[in-house]
């Protein structure tokens, strides 16, 4: 038994083996130098010739996701005459094929193959079909006779899918549009005026008026140690292909390079959409140190984010999601009331923010309670402060919320994350019972938690906040006091854009994040930062 190991350096490594179990398999894997070497790369589910294929499997137009693998020279020169290379191919069998100058010799139907050892040497390429493959390809030079002169394995491991968290810097950064100069213009006009070219837009009537592009995808990345890299869409279940946003994938994202993947069929419930779905920052949890984080995601009473997606993200190890109650909401969607923004002052470098009804309350009672509320008393029905403070059912509701389902929320994201109190910043939220919605809720002042953090490579971090329109309508942004105490409760060294989402996102009950999506750059290597997190399994 030979422990799973992954190097962490480079496309294929030679070392000199340590097997810390002792005994006579760490003296015979310190005698062969070629004991433990690891090609990475990653899963060939792009579809380069656009034929509504992957890759994998296909010698596709234009195909380049695979990656060589360079044999020693003392397996070709000075080879013993007559003599044969023997390859064995083990472990996720399905997931991974090795090809002689495009030939395949190895995978699932062909896993030993013999070899007259060639006087040039052998082209070999493996090509993964799945993220998180493991597999080893045992070689042994043989001579005449069949005796082994030398043998090695090499371990073939694939990128897990990694999805991305809002401290990544962004690359792009995407909503829909009515293309017009009323419409949402003023939402979309925000990050057009910070991102500039890193900003686009797609037209909403081409997708039938949703705007919901972060419920239909989510960003993830596979990456290899050679630098190449492929972007991943996770087109959700919420829309079937062509209805809504369904073709949206397809159509602007995929390309080579640029892969578009589903898990699960069926009916999709709200906790299937991606606003339902989050990752936190780097964390260390009771000792063990996630440097991609851990994703996250909720759960609406019966209603469970899809089995074959949850098993897909468990299945990449690295993110090792958790479940959070969201029985409280009427769309049930974690990013409602959560988010993270980069806060350098602290020492995880981040900080986790959550709403919290306490501190809305105590800000309202803060103000004049005469303030005229125009926005509210249309489309929530109150006029003013005063009558937000003064209605003893909504704050009773609101502080049952707390209560039963935001604290224990902050609980369980303590406990998984290894947060502790000061790691955490609240700001004041309130919520409202929808109607039709079985007495579950939806922002009542649109919920700052649902903002679009948009960290520069520069440094700069921009965040995309819904304007909360607490104030007369003859005011500006810069005079509401709700925008204050916000920018005053988040870290320092922040750009705020405070957006009005208020006809197409917010009376719609969704806001920022649920309307904007982004591509981000992946900022470490996992075949080194995640090491520990793939490698405590051992060979057969």
């Amino acid at each position: 038994m030979k422990p799973r190991l992954l190097l962490p350096l480079g496309m294929i490594l030679t070392v000199s083996c340590q097997n810390d179990k002792g005994g006579e398999d760490s003296g015979a894997a310190a005698e062969d130098p070629w004991a433990d070497r690891t090609l990475y790369g990653f899963a060939n589910i792009d579809d380069d010739d656009r034929d509504g294929r992957v890759d994998y499997g296909r010698d596709a137009e234009g195909e380049d996701d695979r990656f060589d693998l360079v044999l020693p020279d003392s397996m070709f020169v000075d080879a013993p005459g007559g003599g044969t290379l023997q390859l064995q191919l083990r472990g996720d069998v399905d997931a991974v094929r090795v090809l002689d100058d495009g030939m395949v010799l190895l995978d699932a139907d062909e896993e030993t193959t013999g070899l007259d050892i060639p006087a040039d040497g052998l082209a070999l390429a493996v090509e993964f079909g799945s993220m998180a493959a493991h597999a080893w390809l045992d070689v042994e030079l043989q001579d005449a006779g069949g005796e082994v002169i030398e043998s090695m394995r090499i371990g073939l491991q694939s990128a897990p899918l990694i999805l991305n968290h809002h401290l990544q810097p962004v690359e792009r950064v995407f909503a829909m549009s009515t293309g017009d100069s009323g419409g949402n213009a003023a939402f979309t006009n925000g990050f057009a005026d910070a991102l500039d070219d890193r900003f686009e837009t797609f037209r909403l009537s081409r997708y039938g008026w949703d705007v919901w592009i972060q419920d239909e995808i989510e960003l993830a990345t596979l990456t290899a140690p050679d630098g190449r890299r492929m972007d991943v869409v996770i087109d959700s279940i919420r829309n079937r292909a062509g209805q809504f946003l369904g073709a949206l994938p397809e159509e602007e994202f995929e390309a080579p390079g640029f892969a578009v993947e589903t898990w699960g069929r069926g009916r999709a419930s709200s906790q299937d959409s991606f606003g339902n779905l989050e990752v936190s920052p780097p964390v260390t949890v009771d000792g063990v140190l996630y440097p991609f984080g851990r994703a996250y995601h909720g759960r609406w009473f019966r209603d469970e984010m899809h089995e074959e997606m949850v098993s897909m993200l468990e299945a990449q190890r690295v993110q090792d999601p958790f479940e959070i109650d969201v029985g409280f909401l009427c769309v049930g969607h974690v990013d409602e009331f959560t988010t993270f923004v980069p806060d350098p002052s602290s020492d995880k470098g981040f900080r986790f923010v959550v709403a919290d009804v306490a501190l809305a309350y105590a800000f309202l009672e803060a103000q004049r309670g005469s303030t005229r509320l125009p926005r509210y008393a249309s489309d929530h029905g109150y006029g003013t402060i005063g009558d937000l403070v003064d209605d003893r059912a909504l704050r009773a509701m609101n502080e049952e919320i707390q209560e039963d389902y935001i604290d224990p929320a902050v609980e369980t994201f303590k406990a998984e994350l290894g947060l502790t109190e000061a790691d955490i910043t609240r700001i004041p939220a309130l919520f409202e019972e929808v109607r039709g919605c079985g007495g579950t809720t939806a922002g009542l002042i649109p919920g700052t938690a649902n903002m679009t953090v948009a960290p520069l490579d520069s440094g700069e971090t921009h965040l995309f906040l819904p304007d909360p329109f607490l104030r007369p309508s003859g005011d500006g942004v810069e005079d509401d006091p709700f925008v204050a105490e916000i920018e005053r409760l988040l870290p320092g060294g922040l750009a705020f854009h405070w957006l009005d989402d208020w006809d197409y996102y917010h009376t719609m009950l969704g806001e920022v994040h649920c309307g904007s999506n982004a591509v981000r750059t992946p900022i470490d290597d996992w075949w080194v930062a995640a090491r520990h997190l793939l490698a405590d399994g051992e060979e057969e």
